[in-house]
């Protein structure tokens, strides 16, 4: 056998764009025009660290990746690796790559253990390039760990992705015992009444909006019972190998971390990922991010924990033209959401495959539901996630063939007459716990708009893949029916996807529901009618601007000094990240869109000066916190750490806590329309008006909910009628419906009333309960009136004038209500309870206005 002497070559590639028209063995003819203007403005930025490039979707971004990597391959002899989401466009980009385009790319998905010692030694050997998942790279023993160049595939999509390295979350549903152990850990640090909620949980407990945070003062008070528990759990359970590799990640680093729960999930991670830290990120020569839509405001270095990534933004045309063509249709514009759905569902028979997509496996869960009760789709092939993951081929192969799926709005690319039917069900909005709190606890909501529009657009084209396709796209839920509906949100959208909004919006307000069926027709037949549409889409575009996210400019300059706070956050240098603290705030001073937004850094400021050993300028960030924004009663939590107030919750806490309640109940009403508030409000005046003792206590249950307090009742025989919680101030109502020719409040009646604060002590230690009587009958029997101390008076009457003021007032809100997390909105709020005397100490006042032992004697 010969000796092999490798040869160089004589051949110059002085670009990717020449190295394509070298590679001999590619099934397309030529570059797109937009792709080869990427890779000339690339050209000018090949030694820089971070860039992004951006590419529409469709228009070819993953052959721009695979010539950059095998070009930097070729003439640097560099280990280049392309990351993707999922294990199901890695293989979708290996085999392009080999079969389309002729560049050897090597397939690293899956477990590092089956990657064969060939594809090991050849990509070491930089003789290929590889492509793996995100969790790939970021993994405790990965085996990228001297990559030279790194090309992040759908960058936008990548947050949860990085994130999870530095994640650990344990969800009561898939251990209950170790959620419960570590829940018992970190309870004596949380609110007395999330403990409350967390000891009356049941199976059917599920609040989607429900998510707390325990301020960092406490995490540091509890960071070694953490630190022991977990220890011993990793080390004691072989099923915690997932938990315990996460762990090992935070685990000395928990004064950088924050702890966020709900009633079903613990999740404790730092605010940004600390990327720098993690050698196989930090010391790769280039890193590149690829993604269809960049976006503003410093999102993507916010995603991958860079302080600046240079951007290179799609070629000039791009900002109008889009790809593809869809269709949407809103049957909500007519039709509430579960006739809406019953309809979407229907239209599948109009074509070989559907993709349905979800924010969750709760929404899975009601499609599937719909899908199997309607006789035309109830033998259809239902395919899931995992599914898809393993290849999409089995799906796109089947006819009559729905795919159902959950949180997954990036990663899957139906191309063609693989699938030309999508429907949205529900907005992706917060995909983990930190975003929903930022959002909803708060305020903050501003921070994600551009992530929100990000998967709204990513999720939208799934089934547009070029400039030929095309695919409808049914619209369903009642957050995404808002979204699409209101114009300030259509405004930021891109110029195209705004043309095709509008139109649908437009074409969906029809007198009758047929002709949404007659619609979907003409747009399948893609004949001379949909073609005049498709002229009017089009001259509409045109017409058309993308308007930037409000407030963009300052959280774009802000995001350097956020990841220089973060960084010096995880190496325990306080006084720099305090000092980094202070210049994010500097640069987001201003607007109101921003309040809650300057809430939270004055917040993260006071904690890193805490930390710091400065007290009084923790005080200072944390009283200016509460300025920003005192609508949010989170952050009075943790004034009693610093300061000399009692341990008491102050009374504007729970006030506050109110308002959070009530946006809680009015974003579940929605606002595609009036129809759920309005049957609520008529639930309450028909059950005030029964003469019937349970539909009467349902009603006040329903009113003590729509004003923000924990409201409830119980069924067994003695017990107290509905109860109002309002921190440790609450109302317990016995209801009497008299009847008789002379009917009388009894002596037997009167104890029963005053005897329910005893009875709801043990449920509700610490609330002092009033005792308010709520009758038909204005007399008091004699024998009764030695009882009546303590014991409050309301006829119905007067109780239903109250429920009317309560509605009214309520009514407003939801008409000023659009999204949660505003701080205006919550502002206004309390306001409009100030001017209606409905604030909690009013409502006290007004129930214990008239004492029983006023009523005449009979």
């Amino acid at each position: 056998m010969a000796f092999k002497i490798q040869q160089k070559s004589s051949v110059s590639i002085k670009d990717p764009e020449t190295l394509f028209r070298d590679l001999r063995d590619r099934t397309v003819e030529g570059l797109l025009a937009q792709q080869a203007d990427m890779l000339r403005k690339y050209m000018d930025h090949i030694d820089k660290r971070d860039i992004a490039l951006e590419l529409p979707t469709g228009s070819g971004k993953t052959l721009v990746g695979l010539l950059i990597a095998e070009w930097r391959r070729r003439t640097k002899r560099e280990r280049c690796i392309i990351l993707c989401p999922t294990k199901q466009l890695v293989h979708q980009v290996v085999e392009q790559s080999c079969e389309k385009y002729g560049i050897n790319a090597l397939d690293f998905s899956g477990s590092k253990h089956h990657y064969t010692e060939a594809n090991k030694t050849a990509f070491n050997n930089c003789e290929s390039i590889g492509v793996a998942t995100y969790s790939a790279l970021f993994n405790t023993n990965t085996f990228f760990n001297e990559v030279h160049t790194l090309i992040f595939d759908d960058a936008h999509a990548a947050e949860n992705y990085v994130s999870s390295f530095w994640s650990l979350e344990i969800r009561r549903y898939q251990d209950k015992k170790i959620f419960d152990a570590l829940w018992k850990t970190i309870a004596p640090y949380t609110t007395e009444s999330d403990q409350l909620l967390y000891d009356q949980w049941t199976d059917d407990s599920f609040d989607t909006l429900f998510v707390n945070k325990v301020p960092t003062p406490y995490l540091l008070n509890c960071m070694t019972s953490l630190t022991v528990f977990m220890d011993n759990a990793c080390r004691d359970s072989e099923s915690l190998e997932d938990y315990c590799y996460r762990w090992r990640m935070i685990r000395d680093r928990l004064h950088a971390c924050h702890i966020y729960y709900t009633l079903n999930s613990i999740l404790i991670r730092p605010l940004i990922a600390p990327t720098k830290s993690f050698s196989p990120f930090q010391s790769a020569r280039q890193r590149i991010y690829m993604s269809a839509t960049l976006g503003e405001g410093g999102d993507l270095e916010r995603i991958f924990g860079r302080k600046i990534i240079e951007r290179i933004p799609a070629p000039e045309g791009w900002d109008k033209q889009g790809i593809g063509r869809r269709f949407f249709v809103f049957p909500m514009r007519k039709l509430d959401e579960a006739t809406s759905l019953d309809h979407a569902i229907s239209w599948v028979t109009k074509f070989d495959r559907a993709l349905v997509l979800t924010p969750s496996n709760r929404d899975v869960d009601k499609v599937k539901e719909v899908i199997m009760s309607l006789p035309t789709t109830k033998r259809h092939t239902l395919f899931d996630a995992a599914q898809l993951e393993a290849s999409k081929k089995s799906f796109t192969q089947t006819s009559s063939a729905i795919a159902v799926l959950a949180n997954r709005y990036d990663g899957i690319d139906l191309i063609g007459d693989e699938c030309r039917y999508l429907i949205i069900y529900g907005l992706p909005q917060s995909t983990n716990l930190q975003e929903r709190f930022i959002t909803n606890r708060l305020g903050s909501s501003i921070l994600f708009q551009v992530r929100i529009r990000t998967r709204i657009t990513q999720a939208v084209g799934r089934c547009t893949r070029s400039s030929t396709d095309y695919s409808l796209v049914v619209i369903i839920g009642d957050k995404v029916h808002q979204y699409f509906h209101m114009p300030e949100k259509r405004d930021t959208l891109h110029p195209e996807l705004q043309a095709e909004v509008n139109f649908g919006v437009d074409q969906s307000n029809v007198d009758d529901p047929t002709a949404f069926g007659e619609n979907i027709d003409i747009f399948i037949a893609h004949g001379p009618e949909w073609k005049t549409a498709d002229n009017h889409i089009l001259e509409t575009r045109d017409k058309l601007a993308q308007s930037p996210i409000p407030s963009a400019n300052p959280l774009g300059k802000s995001v350097v000094h956020e990841v220089k706070f973060n960084d010096a956050l995880w190496a325990g240098d306080f006084d720099s990240a305090l000092s980094s603290a202070k210049d994010v705030l500097a640069n987001i001073a201003g607007g109101p869109e921003l309040k809650g937004y300057s809430a939270l850094w004055n917040y993260l400021a006071g904690s890193a000066a805490y930390q710091a050993k400065q007290t009084q300028v923790a005080q200072e960030h944390f009283s200016a916190a509460f300025s920003c924004a005192n609508a949010l009663p989170w952050l009075k939590q943790i004034q009693k750490l610093i300061s000399n107030q009692s341990q008491e919750v102050p009374v504007e806490v729970i006030y506050g806590e109110r308002i959070e309640r009530i946006e809680g109940v009015l974003e579940r009403f929605g606002k595609s329309g009036s129809a759920k508030i309005e049957k609520y409000f008529q639930a309450i005046r028909e059950g005030l008006s029964s003469s019937e003792s349970k539909p009467f206590e349902e009603a006040q249950v329903k009113l003590g909910r729509l004003l923000g307090f924990e409201s409830g009742n119980t069924e067994r025989s003695g017990d107290p009628d509905p109860w109002w919680i309002f921190g440790r101030q609450g109302v317990v109502f016995e209801d009497y419906t008299a009847t008789g020719d002379n009917p009388l409040v009894s002596k037997a009646k009167t104890l029963q009333a005053k005897a329910h604060p005893e009875t709801l002590a043990e449920e509700h230690p610490g609330v002092v309960f009033s005792v308010v009587l709520c009758s038909t009958t204005d007399k008091l029997h004699y024998a009764a009136n030695p009882h009546t101390e303590n014991v409050y008076f309301i006829s119905v009457e007067d109780f239903k004038k109250f429920a009317e003021d309560c509605l009214k007032t309520i009514r407003s809100l939801w008409d000023a209500f659009q999204a949660p997390g505003v701080i205006e909105w919550r502002e206004f709020a309390a306001n409009r309870i100030i001017e209606a005397r409905l604030g909690t100490d009013d409502i006290l006042s007004r129930f214990k206005s008239r004492k029983l032992s006023s009523l005449a004697r009979g």
